[in-house]
């Protein structure tokens, strides 16, 4: 008998929200209460395989990221297969390598397969690009070896995934497409608490206060439009001038941010249209 996977984030994310779970998602309006699922910073997607709504559109910025989900949704057992061989010749070279290959070269199940063994050996996990779009973290060893996602995991992920309908495409454009009594999470790139900490490089456009400033008028707009609203961010006062009016809760998360991998005591906040 094959043992149940429950299906969980198989990529490594900064800022996801898998070790805050428990803190996160009670704060979020009951299955019941809305209709579809929406969220348009996708990143690991933590809080969508936590619920496994019937009903989601996924949405990143990212489009290799999204081509990632599509093939694991479609074919995981090939995503594995390639993963494996990944794993056989895994190197420090052989990272280097595959890095200057980069996400464009290849089918699509070839680009997600590397996109996640790049992820996987890439220093702490970051997915970071320069200013021509070109994968450029350095090579992160692991005393433990490469760990790929399991055959079982992607098949729950796949299963999971399945169900949704994925975009690849810019938060306000996914903003656009949720209608009255969906449920839309937003998680967007957080300013960064110091030069050593910006995390806001996944794709080439940089995330700056200007978009911050675009995604409080999503909120607001959606909030109109008669959706349930949550975003998450970083507790800074001039994020918090821009939900005021909305409920804010304080969270307080320990990340591991900036080059060197530092451990930090940080706040966040979850800002609701609703009453958790």
């Amino acid at each position: 008998m094959i043992a149940y996977v429950k299906a969980t984030p198989f990529l490594r994310w900064a800022g996801g929200k898998s070790k805050i779970l428990s803190l996160l998602a009670p704060l979020a309006p009951p299955k019941s209460e809305y209709t579809r699922y929406v969220e348009p910073f996708l990143g690991s997607g933590a809080l969508f395989f936590h619920f496994r709504p019937e009903h989601a559109l996924l949405a990143d910025a990212n489009p290799h990221l999204i081509n990632c989900y599509r093939q694991v949704a479609k074919r995981p057992l090939d995503v594995w297969l390639l993963l494996k061989t990944h794993r056989r010749h895994h190197s420090r070279d052989y990272y280097l390598s595959v890095r200057e290959l980069g996400l464009q070269e290849g089918s699509p199940i070839e680009r997600a397969a590397r996109f996640i063994y790049l992820n996987k050996s890439a220093f702490n996990g970051i997915y970071r690009v320069s200013m021509a779009g070109k994968f450029n973290v350095p090579f992160g060893p692991s005393p433990s070896g490469l760990a790929i996602p399991s055959k079982q995991r992607l098949l729950a992920a796949s299963a999971a995934l399945r169900r949704a309908i994925l975009h690849a495409a810019s938060f306000e454009i996914t903003c656009e497409l949720a209608r009255k009594g969906d449920f839309v999470y937003l998680d967007p790139p957080y300013p960064p608490l110091g030069s050593s900490a910006n995390f806001t490089h996944y794709t080439s456009d940089r995330f700056g206060p200007r978009d911050q400033e675009r995604v409080a008028t999503a909120f607001k707009s959606l909030d109109r439009k008669g959706c349930l609203v949550m975003l998450s961010n970083s507790d800074q006062r001039q994020i918090r001038a821009l939900y005021r009016g909305y409920r804010i809760t304080s969270l307080e998360v320990t990340r591991w941010l900036g080059s060197n991998g530092k451990r930090f005591q940080v706040d966040e906040i979850v800002v609701t249209n609703y009453r958790p």
